[in-house]
């Protein structure tokens, strides 16, 4: 998908790619591409795995690690001799090596697993997912969501809302995930218009969050039954963007036969 941005033959040599990938995760035992994904992880990373008591929290967990080594490293690192570090309110970040130290973000629900793995046009990745099933309510979308949304809400038939309220919240949550704050950023402090649209746009409320960065925001389907939004932040300003979205077992068999 190329999200617009002025048409020159300078600015297209600054085009900023973001890929964000999926994968399928078991909701109860772990799995053979659970154990799979194991194999990439370090030992401080499979002792977190297994503090959670949850199957499908651990699963979630081990699988969105291997994705942003695996496709960190795209074959030219070896997965495992990344380090990462942890921002002050808990984003990852790579620490070594140089090749591997991209912005990237990890977002997961209940039996799906997204990594967002932006070039080095990109300033700020932020990526998020939920169930369809997720419970949703007016009330809650009034107790989070910023007035402007909340009257958007409103405005869809009913059969809609439970639809809209979920791609809101993606979008919130993608941009906290981005700029790294989290729930320390009120999420009414921020609006997006253009919620009925695939690219969003967002309407800085709090004159705190205001800031120069050119802001995309893209929301997608990747599998029945999920909705995703992706938040991006091009280092130059206007600059193109695009986003795909892809299947991530695939490329997993792939490295499995490389290294065969």
């Amino acid at each position: 998908m190329q999200l617009p941005g002025p048409n020159n033959d300078r600015l297209q040599s600054q085009t900023c790619h973001l890929r964000v990938w999926h994968a399928a995760t078991s909701r109860t035992q772990r799995g053979e591409f659970e154990s799979r994904c194991e194999r990439l992880l370090d030992q401080d990373e499979l002792r977190s795995a297994d503090r959670f008591r949850l199957a499908t929290s651990r699963n979630q967990h081990v699988v969105g690690r291997a994705m942003a080594r695996r496709l960190l490293g795209d074959l030219a690192v070896d997965p495992q001799s990344i380090r990462f570090d942890i921002g002050q309110h808990g984003k990852p970040v790579v620490s070594h090596p140089a090749a591997a130290q991209q912005p990237f973000n990890i977002a997961h629900t209940d039996g799906l697993v997204l990594c967002g793995i932006a070039d080095q046009g990109a300033d700020l990745v932020g990526v998020d997912v939920e169930a369809t099933g997720r419970r949703t309510s007016t009330e809650l979308a009034e107790r989070y969501f910023s007035r402007p949304e909340v009257k958007f809400l409103r405005s869809r038939p009913a059969e809609q809302q439970k639809f809209y309220f979920l791609r809101i919240w993606t979008l919130k949550e993608a941009y906290i995930k981005a700029i790294g704050t989290g729930l320390h950023t009120p999420l009414a402090d921020f609006a997006f218009n253009h919620i009925d649209s695939d690219q969003p746009r967002i309407e800085f409320l709090a004159t705190e969050l205001q800031d120069q960065r050119d802001w995309k925001f893209v929301c997608f389907q990747p599998r029945p039954g999920f909705i995703a939004s992706a938040a991006l932040a091009a280092k130059q300003p206007q600059s193109p963007v695009t986003v795909d979205w892809q299947a991530f077992e695939g490329l997993d068999d792939d490295a499995d036969d490389q290294g065969a």
